[in-house]
């Protein structure tokens, strides 16, 4: 499955459950952000095109080799398979930052496009950092440092901590998703399982949701509040079996009605909304 940027949700999903998940969200964000010039500052600290194959054949070796789980292993493997199995991989990353964050860099001469040489390198760079997070637990610890050292050479200002771009009403998410103790953690779990029964509802309000970020230019800012929400949900110590057993998806959806508040219908908001309203116990919320 290819990454998108209409597809924050879902990357997010994959990010929240990577032990290094924090690591490429932070990446991702600043790839959004990027201005030509800190473009610029990326490209100047490519490590060069030898170096950087022997990167990218190291990521494509380890994707292959944590690509199946052994046939023997039943209903663990199902288990297994749900919390670490991912919607994507290291290519559809590296698609991510080429052509939809970095959508705005490629020269267009009719039916053939070609990036900027610049932002090529720059891209480069930025894929090398995101990949060492993204496969953390399947590449060694040296080469990670190395892949994602001209990304923190170039001295970008990432975006840290929780704080996502001109998105004032999910602030409040955020910041109570990343402050969660166990007691709120417990009460995200309860709640996420009492309303398994509304689950058929959650997708068509999504759609809804992306529908109006779509109609409204909203996708990339979706996309960076997404990001914003995998650090949140790893700092407030949510764990990837939340993830993988529906605290993401009940938080992706607050995230979304949030970002679109303004024009989903009601009934699709208090589709979304319906989790955060239940742990949070505020009617007005």
């Amino acid at each position: 499955m290819p990454y998108s940027v209409l597809g924050g949700p879902a990357l997010g999903f994959d990010l929240a459950r990577l032990s290094g998940g924090e690591q490429v969200a932070g990446v991702l964000r600043a790839a959004l952000a990027a201005t030509p010039d800190e473009l610029a500052l990326l490209a100047a600290r490519h490590p060069g095109r030898t170096v950087w194959n022997d990167w990218w054949q190291a990521c494509a070796d380890a994707s292959v080799a944590d690509a199946s789980v052994p046939p023997d292993e039943g209903d663990l493997a199902l288990l297994r398979r749900l919390e670490t199995g991912m919607l994507g991989d290291a290519h559809a990353l590296d698609r991510l930052v080429r052509s939809e964050l970095l959508d705005w860099t490629w020269l267009h001469a009719g039916p053939v496009a070609v990036q900027d040489p610049v932002a090529g390198d720059a891209a480069d760079v930025l894929v090398a950092a995101a990949a060492a997070g993204y496969l953390r637990d399947r590449l060694p610890a040296d080469l990670r440092r190395a892949m994602g050292a001209p990304f923190v050479r170039a001295g970008l200002p990432a975006p840290e901590g929780t704080e996502a771009s001109s998105a004032d009403p999910v602030g409040e998410v955020l910041t109570t998703i990343a402050s969660a103790d166990e007691d709120a953690r417990r009460r995200w779990r309860s709640v996420v399982d009492a309303l398994r029964v509304h689950t058929a509802q959650w997708a068509p309000a999504m759609h809804q949701a992306t529908w109006a970020l779509s109609l409204s230019d909203r996708l990339r800012l979706g996309l960076d509040v997404h990001l914003a929400g995998v650090v949140a949900f790893r700092r407030g110590g949510f764990t990837p079996r939340d993830a993988a057993y529906g605290v993401w998806n009940a938080v992706a959806g607050v995230l979304q009605a949030r970002v679109v508040g303004d024009l989903l219908p009601s009934a699709e908001a208090d589709v979304l909304l319906r989790p955060w309203r239940a742990v949070h116990a505020s009617p007005s919320a």
